[in-house]
Order: structure tokens, then sequence, then C-alpha cells
């Protein structure tokens, strides 16, 4: 497990080094497309400081680990969408943050719903609904506010008594008991953007 969990310190570390500019002018700019999962990143980074002067218990790698998954796959997205449907232009990226932000909480609930046995009938109301917004994303077009409670019916129906947390919801939590932030916060770039100020002599090592 220790070897495993160094490796996954340096994936993070590459990872961020790879993408600090992209992540950067998001948390500068005070992007919408970043702040529902920054205390993502405010929880990772504070877990990697700590593991270079203390080992960490066994929830905290798995903290690790579960938050650099989901940092990895919501930037994927994010950069995907900059550079194929955007052209990377970070405003017109911008001016559809909305409908983003609506993808990615589809993405969320679409990944927990692949861990469900058996899926119901609302599981392909889900998908419909994900390339609905996607072509209005093509089409830099911004989605009503309707169709986030369509998201919202389609949940309740498709985890019907689950207990359903999402990773965005456990981290604010982790990031409270951390004392990362507090129950005021509202503003997570501001949070968040001092662990991306690199250190350009070292080739965008963390600081």
């Amino acid at each position: 497990m220790e070897n495993n969990i160094i490796s996954v310190f340096d994936d993070y570390n590459a990872f961020i080094k790879e993408n600090n500019q992209f992540i950067t002018t998001l948390i500068k700019t005070n992007s919408k497309t970043i702040q529902r999962f920054s205390h993502v990143f405010k929880v990772c980074q504070h877990l990697y400081d700590l593991h270079n002067v203390k080992t960490l218990s066994e929830d905290e790698e798995i903290f690790f680990e579960t938050g650099f998954d989901f940092i990895f796959d919501q930037i994927h997205i994010l950069y995907s969408l900059f550079e194929i449907k955007f052209n990377k232009d970070y405003k017109e990226m911008e001016k559809c943050a909305k409908s983003i932000n609506l993808l990615l909480y589809i993405n969320e609930f679409k990944s927990e719903a692949l861990n469900l046995k058996n899926p119901n009938k609302a599981f392909k109301k889900l998908i419909d609904l994900e390339s609905n917004v996607d072509n209005m994303i093509d089409k830099k077009e911004i989605v009503p506010d309707e169709y986030f409670q369509l998201l919202n019916d389609i949940v309740d129906e498709l985890f019907e008594g689950i207990d359903l947390e999402l990773v965005t919801d456990i981290f604010y939590e982790i990031a409270l008991e951390y004392d990362l932030i507090d129950e005021t916060d509202t503003d997570y770039n501001d949070i968040i953007s001092d662990q991306f100020e690199f250190n350009r002599k070292n080739n965008g090592a963390i600081k």
C-alpha cells in the first residue's frame, strides 16, 4: 500500500504540473466551471503536503486517492471541452459555465449509477439528458433552469431508497473537518488560489 500511495502522490504532482496553466487560469478568472469541486483540490493538496511530514492514515490515503481520481476526471472533461468545443477560448467556455456544470453533475451521477447492480430505467433518462446538454454545449447554448430540476427528478428515481453521497459533498465535510474551509466560505476559487502558485524556477514544482 505504501509504495502504491507514493506512486499516487507522484502522479498527482505530475498531473498538477502538466495542467498548471489550465487550472490556474480557471482559478484566477474565477471560473464557475471549477468552483463546485475546488474544495476537493484543497483537501488533496492538504494531504499531499501532509504526507511529506508524516505517514498518512489508511483513511487519509483513501481520501487522497478518491479525491485525485475525481479531480483527474473533472479536469479531463473540462479540458476536452476547452480544447475541442471552445477552441481553447476561456471566455467562450465561461459563457457556457452553467451548461458545463450541469454536464459535470450528470457525469458525477452517472459514475455513481455505474456502481449499481441493476440500474433502473431512469439511467436511460440520465444518458438522454447528458446527450441533450452536450448538444446544447456544441451550440454554445445555456441550459434552462428546468434541466436542473429534471436532473433532480431523474436522480430521485435512479437512486430511490439509496443513501447517496457525492464525492463533492463528502469532500466538503472533509474540508470542514480539517479546518480548510468554514461553513461561511462560498468562493472556493479564493480558497485554493494559493496552492496553484507555482515556482517557475523549479519547472512548475509545487511550492
